[in-house]
C-alpha cells in the first residue's frame, strides 16, 4: 500500500512538472510583434523596447523605418506602439500600417493598440479622433470595469488603476460595433473592436521611463508619478493579460 501511495505521488509530480514545462513552452514559443511607430527615434527603438522588457521573445518591427511583414499570420499577436506622428498623417509607412491593421482585424489576430495605435484604429474603422483635443500627462486614473464586469485586459487590476498618459489627440467615439467602451472626462480610454484591444494609455511605461520623460520635457516628476512608485505600479499586468489573450487564441 505504501509503495502504491509513493508511486502515485511521483506520478502526480511528473504530470504537474510536464504541465509546467508545456505551459512554459507555449509562452516561450509565442510570437508577438511590436509595431514600432516612433519615426522620430533611431532604429534601435528605445520606446518600443519598453514593451520587450515585459514580453518574452517579442520582436520589434520598425514599420516607421521601412521594415515590413510579408504575412500577417506569421505572428500570434501584435502591439501597435505610440508615436509622435498623427493618425491623419499621410506618410507611406502610416498608410501601409493602416492596411496591416485591417489585415490583423480580418484574420482575427489579437492586437493591442496603444495611444497612437488606439487613435489610428478608431480612424480606420469609422470612429472619431480629434487632433489636439485632450491633453493628459503622467499617471492618471482609468476605470477597469463596466458595472461589475472587469475588462479582460484589466484582470487583476484595481478599479480605477493609475496608468501613464501622454497624448494630445483623442478618440471621442469608438468604431461602430466596439465593445466595452470606457471613457473618462477627456476621451475614450478603452474599447475592444473584434480582436483589437485598444487603449489610450501606455502600459509599457515604468517608473524609470516616467522619470526620464519628466526630465526630458522639464516636467515636475512628483506630479507625473501622481503617487505611483516601484512598489505599487501595476500597469505591467496589462501586458501580461494581453499575452494571456494571445495564448488563449492559438489553435493547436
Amino acid at each position: 500500500m505504501l509503495c502504491t501511495i509513493i508511486a502515485f505521488k511521483f506520478l502526480m509530480i511528473f504530470i504537474v512538472a510536464n504541465l509546467i514545462l508545456e505551459l512554459s513552452g507555449i509562452i516561450m514559443s509565442l510570437k508577438i510583434a511590436i509595431i514600432n511607430c516612433y519615426a522620430d527615434q533611431p532604429i534601435s527603438a528605445p520606446s518600443a523596447q519598453l514593451f520587450v522588457n515585459n514580453i518574452p521573445n517579442a520582436t520589434i518591427i520598425n514599420y516607421c523605418h521601412g521594415e515590413k511583414i510579408d504575412d500577417v499570420r506569421q505572428f500570434d499577436g501584435y502591439i501597435v506602439s505610440g508615436s509622435q506622428s498623427c493618425h491623419q498623417d499621410q506618410d507611406v509607412w502610416i498608410i501601409k500600417l493602416q492596411q496591416l491593421i485591417k489585415d490583423i482585424h480580418k484574420q482575427d489576430i489579437p492586437c493591442l493598440a496603444v495611444c497612437f495605435g488606439h487613435q489610428l484604429v478608431a480612424h480606420i474603422f469609422g470612429g472619431t479622433t480629434i487632433i489636439n483635443h485632450a491633453i493628459e500627462e503622467g499617471f492618471q486614473d482609468v476605470r477597469t470595469k463596466i458595472g461589475e464586469d472587469t475588462i479582460r485586459l484589466f484582470i487583476g487590476l484595481p478599479n480605477p488603476v493609475k496608468v501613464f498618459q501622454s497624448h494630445y489627440d483623442a478618440v471621442m467615439k469608438a468604431p461602430p460595433g466596439s465593445m466595452q467602451v470606457i471613457r473618462n472626462e477627456k476621451c475614450v480610454q478603452y474599447y475592444q473592436f473584434g480582436s483589437i484591444y485598444s487603449i489610450q494609455s501606455h502600459p509599457e511605461i515604468d517608473i524609470a521611463a516616467a522619470k526620464r520623460f519628466a526630465e526630458r520635457d522639464n516636467k515636475e516628476i512628483k506630479a507625473l508619478l501622481n503617487g505611483v512608485n516601484e512598489l505599487n505600479i501595476q500597469t505591467y499586468k496589462i501586458l501580461e493579460n494581453f499575452t494571456k489573450i494571445v495564448e488563449s487564441s492559438i489553435k493547436y
